[in-house]
């Protein structure tokens, strides 16, 4: 995956000149030949006011003075104004160095019986063995959610304390599910240079905080990864204490993964939950960002002093 995208995306509105002066160049360049003397013997002039290039007359592309410095001048016009908005690649990379933010879903559909006893207490049961299969170095925090975010605990080394975190992770009594809002707090939370990536356990329905779209940018922007797992059958599950189904959103849990290179998984049952995990610790892509602002500068700044060598030489003006 390879994406382009810009910090100051508003200076790329300047781009949109650079056709009027293409249109300027050449109404300038029909005006200005109006005026010029011609001289009969035009050719055998301009090699004795400028002499050969490199013992031999050129021939290359740039050629034509006028089309030459016309391209070279536009070129340089758009590299400057794409370094100015802060051009960024992003692309897949591999790293062996991960921290992590469990961040589940406790909201009222996660009580819905497809798993046994719910699906909360089953993600539950299932991230506490992901415990076990990361490795020491690393840090695992906690985060709740429901149409609130709840910071059970801060990323930290220490995985018994981790352990006892999700095992006393427990429902909330507020409405909603916000998705979003989990997102951006768990972003939050990491504070170190290491990769970083974020478990996002839910049945998939955001309905309230944050605008997931926005909370997905800036988790992009922070250059973490989110691994999904949609916790539901097919057939869905009942919530008794609000007496109504609750079925699983998959294509909005996919777009989240497949948007900061993440993995997503719909996990039927409690050996499907076992498997994500598993293989969310194996995982070493992560999405790695590269500003290419300042070489987009420095290639201004030499195709202008190409340019100047150019209008020295080649293009020197007969006098």
């Amino acid at each position: 995956m390879v994406e382009i995208t810009f910090t100051s995306p508003s200076y790329l509105w300047i781009l949109a000149i650079v056709p009027f002066l293409i249109i300027i160049h050449f109404f300038t360049l029909k005006q200005s030949r109006a005026a010029v003397i011609k001289f009969s013997n035009f050719e055998a002039i301009e090699r004795v006011a400028r002499g050969e290039v490199l013992g031999t007359s050129y021939r290359g592309l740039l050629k034509n003075k006028n089309l030459g410095l016309l391209f070279l001048r536009a070129l340089v016009y758009c590299l400057l104004i794409l370094s100015v908005a802060g051009t960024t690649i992003w692309y897949s990379g591999k790293t062996s160095d991960f921290d992590y933010v469990f961040a589940i879903d406790s909201s009222a559909s996660m009580l819905a019986d497809d798993f046994i006893p719910t699906r909360l207490e089953a993600a539950k049961e299932t991230a506490g063995e992901f415990v076990n299969l990361v490795p020491s170095g690393a840090k695992i925090g906690v985060l709740t959610f429901a149409s609130t975010s709840l910071i059970e605990l801060r990323p930290t080394s220490d995985f018994q304390e981790v352990s006892y975190a999700i095992a006393n992770v427990g429902p909330q009594e507020t409405g909603g599910t916000a998705v979003g809002d989990a997102i951006v707090t768990s972003t939050n939370l990491f504070n170190s240079n290491k990769s970083k990536a974020i478990i996002l356990i839910t049945d998939g329905r955001s309905n309230v905080g944050v605008d997931p779209d926005v909370a997905i940018q800036y988790a992009k922007q922070n250059d973490v990864t989110i691994h999904t797992i949609g916790v539901a059958t097919k057939e869905g599950g009942n919530v008794s204490s609000l007496r109504l189904l609750s079925t699983l959103d998959e294509d909005f849990l996919r777009r989240i993964s497949e948007e900061t290179n993440g993995k997503s998984f719909i996990a039927t049952s409690v050996q499907n939950l076992t498997n994500a995990f598993r293989e969310i610790a194996s995982s070493t892509e992560k999405i790695l960002s590269l500003n290419i602002s300042w070489i987009l500068l420095i290639s201004a700044i030499v195709l202008l002093g190409f340019e100047w060598i150019l209008i020295n030489t080649t293009y020197k003006t007969i006098p």
